[in-house]
């Protein structure tokens, strides 16, 4: 009973951290992804007509589209040099107040008297050594042109380049945080030569709005050769690892739970042999074969889901304990988060009492077997 109850705490608490990581993830995006977000199946870069655009901002609950041109290029500044993901927006980026609250220094602009600024990452900021005070050396971007490199030709045409200054630091999360930049969409396109296309449109939704039904009517009028990503789909392949992981730790513990109970297996069959005096009395009283099969597995049931129950129950105050005061927590300097994320869920509870069920009837049915031999045989 002990073990069994043991297992299933851990069980219970294992699959709560996989989903409390999953909802600490889904947070994440929830600071820098769009609701939605309309990307090209076929072509990294395209265009959509502006009648069609004017039906998507009709459509009620959709607040911003912000066009966004993203790629990658090299980043130079001073002596330093490494390959960022740079991030072109219009205005409209900057009028829904995206990632404003995550401006730990300087201002939240990108265009001023007529130079282009942007907004850096902190790892990116603090690695290429740039700084605010310094307006005398803009940080260059280069960038193949692709074009020339079509002609085989390699000269100062080959490569396309653009400057801007620093505006703001941005801290989100420790990926965007060393490899993101955002500079204004004309200088992007100027940078990369994309002739005024884009790689996607990001579409802000209002609150309580559901993103599944203007995901319809988006795809509605767009067509089939358009992709609308929820923010779920947006990191469709983290998501699915995530979840990918929890299945093989719950198979896991299933399999650990599985092993042990061999002691219940080896319980009950001691009992049936301490028990065969007992056994005849049942028979000499009546008895039948299914009744004393039953008793059997009944008692079976009482060993493991007595542990099982106790098993929830502590794992539940555990999980509630650290979901409420982050008891253990994760050890890492300046994390954004102190301790181990938790969430419980119903469904966990549920499998993990089929697997009890499950486990208990198959340990069960040899010993209530050989019961029932020995005993009418005698």
């Amino acid at each position: 009973m002990v073990g069994v109850g043991v297992e299933v705490m851990a069980l219970i608490l294992i699959l709560s951290v996989f989903n409390g990581l999953e909802d600490f993830q889904k947070g994440l995006f929830q600071t820098f992804d769009p609701d939605l977000k309309i990307i090209a199946k076929n072509t990294p870069r395209f265009s959509i007509s502006e009648e069609k655009l004017k039906q998507i901002k009709a459509l009620s609950g959709v607040t911003f589209i912000n066009p966004v041109l993203e790629d990658q290029a090299l980043l130079r500044f001073g002596k330093k040099q490494v390959v960022a993901s740079f991030k072109g927006v219009d205005d409209s980026f900057l009028l829904a107040n995206r990632l404003k609250k995550q401006v730990v220094e300087g201002d939240y602009f990108l265009k001023s008297e007529g130079h282009s600024f942007a907004l850096v990452g902190i790892g990116v900021f603090l690695n290429m050594g740039m700084s605010f005070e310094n307006v005398v050396e803009p940080v260059e971007a280069w960038y193949p042109n692709h074009q020339s490199l079509r002609k085989f030709s390699i000269n100062e045409e080959a490569i396309r380049s653009n400057i801007f200054y620093p505006a703001g630091v941005l801290e989100v999360e420790q990926t965007f945080d060393n490899q993101t930049v955002i500079v204004p969409l004309d200088w992007m396109n100027d940078l990369v030569g994309a002739e005024n296309k884009l790689s996607g449109y990001e579409i802000m939704l209002a609150n309580g709005v559901d993103e599944k039904t203007i995901q319809q009517q988006i795809k509605q009028i767009l067509g089939s050769t358009f992709s609308i990503q929820t923010r779920d789909e947006q990191h469709a392949m983290l998501l699915k690892a995530i979840k990918i992981e929890k299945l093989f730790v719950f198979l896991i513990m299933a399999f650990v739970m599985g092993i042990a109970s061999f002691t219940l297996f080896y319980s009950l069959s001691l009992l049936v042999i301490e028990k065969r005096k007992d056994l005849r009395t049942l028979l000499a009283i009546g008895i039948s074969r299914s009744q004393l099969f039953k008793t059997i597995m009944w008692v079976g049931f009482l060993i493991c889901f007595s542990g099982a129950i106790l098993g929830m129950v502590f794992g539940f105050v555990f999980a509630w304990a650290q979901q409420t005061f982050g008891i253990i927590g994760l050890g890492i300097p300046n994390a954004l988060i102190d301790a181990y994320p938790i969430k419980m869920e119903l469904m966990d509870f549920v499998w993990t009492s089929l697997v009890v069920l499950t486990i208990t009837t198959l340990a069960s049915i040899i010993p209530a077997r050989k019961a029932v031999e020995m005993t009418f045989k005698q």
